[in-house]
């Protein structure tokens, strides 16, 4: 499942490309989709090509206010199952934490989370680090999709506190983007967030539906627990996760634990085009950012629970990962 999007996922771009006049074929064939696949949930496209073609869009465009407009065209069912339990949900912080739990299956390079600050709530979404890096407009939908979502079950008059996003401010749009967002918006920050207001969260929603939420609930759950059985990349990077504090981390440990020999997992992830050790320093660097935005942990707590035997090896493999030290990275965030 690695570095893969639902196929319908796609179809949005496509609605939206058809909008402006553009006839999307071309620039799909290009990146490899196979456009026959668009309705099919059962198909996933790699990162890969999705990038691929949202950066030929970009660059044909030249409309920094493209994503926001993706907001326009999205249909629930274009998200699997997940956009109509979304929907259905009985509260905003229960959408929420449905989008944290199964947006893997829909778009796996990306990880939300959503943490609690005094009276503000603050969803956040991290990229998985590595050669691909999202295009701006694509980074703009999905905070246009998620705000979209979350005003259709709460309301048309729902604003955020403030929107961060990771990608350089535009040189023209940004009135779009307040526009779009009414609320301050800032470019450039460590983190992609999106602050609420808690007391918001709670409270009952118009066109909630508990019955069929959790019905939909089963069907994402079960979905998800298929591609992760299926994806050795996702099986790897748990048993990693689980053995990180013990200081007892090698292949032939992750290997047993799968009940297979090391040489056949490095074989296994060959495939997939990574390694153990990337693997390794893939799910260190996703456990110190969750870690850093619960103030519950101290540095030295973190450093213990992904592996490191002291602090300031951490600190550096947290530099080196980011680009801010993980104090630097706790205050920003």
């Amino acid at each position: 499942m690695t570095g893969t999007a639902i196929a319908t996922t796609a179809r949005i771009l496509w609605r939206m490309l058809e909008r402006r006049g553009i006839d999307p074929t071309p620039l799909f064939k290009e990146a490899g989709l196979d456009i026959e696949t668009l309705d099919n949930p059962q198909v996933r496209f790699s990162a890969k090509q999705e990038h691929l073609v949202w950066t030929r869009v970009s660059e044909m465009l030249s409309d920094p206010g493209f994503g926001l407009s993706i907001a326009q065209v999205w249909q629930p069912s274009d998200f699997h199952a997940l956009g109509c339990a979304f929907l259905a949900s009985t509260t905003l912080r229960d959408a929420l934490n449905r989008l944290v739990r199964y947006n893997a299956l829909v778009y796996d390079m990306i990880s939300y989370s959503v943490v609690e600050r005094n009276d503000h709530t603050i969803l956040s979404y991290s990229p998985k680090r590595g050669e691909l890096v999202e295009p701006a407009i694509l980074e703009d939908t999905h905070w246009a999709v998620v705000l979209d979502a979350c005003r259709r079950v709460y309301g048309a008059d729902l604003d955020p506190l403030e929107v961060t996003f990771l990608h350089s401010e535009p040189e023209s749009a940004t009135d779009e983007f307040s526009g779009f967002f009414r609320c301050p918006v800032r470019f450039g920050e460590p983190v992609a967030t999106m602050a609420f207001p808690s007391e918001i969260l709670d409270k009952p929603l118009p066109a909630s539906n508990r019955e069929v939420a959790l019905t939909l609930d089963r069907t994402l759950s079960e979905y998800l627990a298929k591609l992760q059985r299926d994806d050795i990349v996702s099986r790897t990077k748990r048993v990693i996760g689980d053995y990180l504090p013990s200081g007892n981390l090698t292949d032939k440990v992750v290997a047993d634990a799968l009940q297979m020999s090391p040489r056949t997992l490095q074989r296994k992830l060959a495939a997939e085009d990574t390694t153990f050790r990337k693997l390794v320093e893939t799910v260190r660097q996703e456990l110190a950012v969750s870690y850093l935005a619960d103030a519950r942990f101290t540095l030295v707590e973190i450093s213990y629970l992904i592996g490191f035997s002291e602090q300031s090896s951490f600190s550096r493999a947290f530099k080196r990962w980011t680009g801010s030290t993980p104090q630097e990275f706790r205050g920003s965030a």
